[in-house]
């Protein structure tokens, strides 16, 4: 017996598939994130489509921005970074118990 489906059927399994890359994907870069050593990088949102990653939210430095850049470049099956990051210095203060870069600003 040959199972045979729709085109219909054929584009939901697709649709369903990339879906989950997307998933996947951004949870990979919020685990990227989250596990880089770098407090500020943890709060930051983290989007994905098509291979392409967004990353939005606050970091005290230029730095900080192009670290959480650089990190999503090194996924696979990353095709784009679009880094919405926005730099504000007054985002200095996290506590020193959650942050090892912190304890330096201190």
């Amino acid at each position: 017996m040959i199972a045979t489906i729709s085109t219909l059927e054929a584009h939901r399994l697709s649709d369903n598939l990339h879906e989950d890359e997307d998933d996947n994907l951004r949870r990979a870069a919020g685990d990227v994130l989250r596990m880089s050593g770098y407090g500020h990088l943890r709060k930051l949102r983290c989007a994905a489509a098509a291979g392409v990653v967004t990353i939005s939210g606050l970091v005290p430095s230029y730095f900080l921005k192009q670290m959480a850049q650089e990190l999503m470049l090194r996924l696979a099956h990353v095709r784009q970074v679009k880094n919405l990051v926005e730099v504000r210095t007054a985002v200095l203060a996290l506590p020193p118990e959650s942050s090892p870069e912190a304890w330096c600003l201190a």
